[in-house]
């Protein structure tokens, strides 16, 4: 009787968002805080409603105005986006946005956004044409031949692999192609089904979590803040380690603890014994590509 609801596509709701905010700028009441600016002459800049004025480049300057940043941070290019001045803000009169700047509204988010949209172009096409190659199933399959026996390798070795898928490029909902390969690997290895949940969604969770050239949770909001992407780097990348060391290790510890006495399983526990239906190991890659 009912017609099938349909998902809006993500423009539909990219519009709609859009609209709800010209509608708020109707409703919520305007205000702004002072905004400092490092330009090309190495001076500051600060920007008031209604004046402009220029300010040395010092630590000084930094320090009247209780920013708490180093003036480093401008000279080397962390910052590169005009900053927020503490305990400025003002009530301004409000800017009441018409049909006319909902319908620019799209063309002025692409023309100040260009570079990140080429950058997830440019992103989302690799990922693209590496999951058409086939080229990280079959690497996996592969190395589940070359491992077969040595199943804590394995375990660390893939869970590895989804870390750094994570936090190189955002590996995330990529990863479900690969609970079909893993799932009866480790089934028929003895393990229960929490295993290769727990190294394929925590492995690519974790990566994310570290994200050290994630273009998405890094480079992006990055850019969105101001600031340079390397920024912090040192310290995202010895969380990567520990996080995935720590994750890798209870991973295998909960593998070996359930191999040695099945009862022991989480899944068991809760859903009762679970028998694989796949009798044999999966064939070599060679023969599941020849379609």
């Amino acid at each position: 009787m009912f017609a099938k609801f349909k998902f809006p596509s993500p423009l539909s709701i990219l519009m709609f968002i859009i609209v709800i905010a010209a509608i708020t700028t109707w409703i919520m009441p305007a205000g702004s805080y002072d905004k400092l600016e490092y330009n090309t002459e190495k001076v500051f800049i600060l920007h008031k409603p209604n004046k402009t004025y220029t300010l040395s480049a010092t630590q000084q300057t930094l320090d009247s105005l209780q920013i708490k940043l180093s003036i480093g941070k401008f000279e080397n290019g962390d910052i590169r986006k005009p900053i927020s001045v503490p305990g400025t803000y003002k009530k301004l009169a409000g800017s009441k946005q018409s049909v006319i700047a909902i319908l620019k509204a799209p063309l002025r988010g692409i023309y100040e956004t260009i570079d990140i949209i080429l950058l997830i172009l440019v992103i989302g096409g690799f990922i693209a044409v590496f999951y058409e190659s086939g080229a990280m199933e079959k690497g996996v399959i592969f190395l589940s031949q070359k491992m077969k026996g040595n199943e804590n390798w394995l375990i660390i070795t893939l869970t590895f692999l989804f870390v750094l898928g994570g936090s190189s490029y955002g590996m995330a909902e990529e990863a479900l192609a690969f609970y079909p390969i893993l799932v009866p690997l480790f089934l028929v290895a003895g393990y229960d089904l929490l295993i290769p949940v727990a190294v394929i969604f925590l492995g690519t969770q974790i990566g994310t979590l570290s994200s050290i050239t994630n273009p998405f949770s890094t480079i992006i909001a990055s850019n969105a803040a101001g600031i340079n992407w390397t920024e912090g780097l040192t310290g995202r990348i010895i969380m990567l380690f520990v996080s995935a060391s720590i994750t890798i290790i209870y991973i295998v510890r909960y593998a070996n603890k359930i191999k040695k006495d099945p009862t022991l399983s989480l899944v068991r526990k809760i859903d009762g014994e679970i028998i694989s239906t796949f009798p044999i190991i999966i064939q070599p890659p060679v023969c599941i590509f020849m379609i």
